[in-house]
């Protein structure tokens, strides 16, 4: 792994010090791992997937694909979201009345139906729909014929 991390900083154009202010871990320990002294803990492989999240971990720790995910968009997730309003109570009657895939069914209609009226004459069709959850993960939706 030490000739995967030395490969990665000279890709990114880092000297040792500086990647170790970048992930926030001493310099003593990028020289310690560099040299193959001690190898690197789950807090420090952490540190730095979470620094560089476009770093592929596969290829990181196992040697195993590219050096970089082709399919992570970084600057999508780079914005804060706006804080958002929302009820974490909501009555009771609701909870009980409407189950979750029932719910999140009528939500995504709403949405599509949303869509289709605001480009409505606009020769637009919607061709797919994807919601992204802030765990980074998303769902895609195909709008029904």
């Amino acid at each position: 792994m030490k000739d995967r991390l030395q490969q990665f900083l000279i890709e990114e154009a880092l000297s040792p010090s500086k990647f170790a202010d970048e992930i926030g871990v001493q310099r003593s320990s990028i020289s310690h791992i560099l040299s193959g002294r001690n190898n690197p803990g789950y807090d420090f492989i952490q540190k730095i997937l979470k620094r560089f999240p476009n770093l592929n971990a596969d290829w990181l720790l196992m040697g195993q694909g590219k050096m970089y995910k082709t399919e992570l968009q970084p600057s999508l997730f780079d914005t804060r979201p706006e804080k958002q309003n929302i009820d974490v109570n909501p009555p009771v009657s609701e909870v009980n009345s409407i189950s979750p895939d029932t719910e999140f069914k009528q939500e995504t209609s709403k949405i599509e139906k949303e869509i289709l009226l605001n480009t409505a004459g606009h020769e637009k069709t919607i061709e797919r729909i994807v919601i992204f959850y802030a765990d980074k993960s998303f769902h895609e939706y195909q709008p029904s014929s």
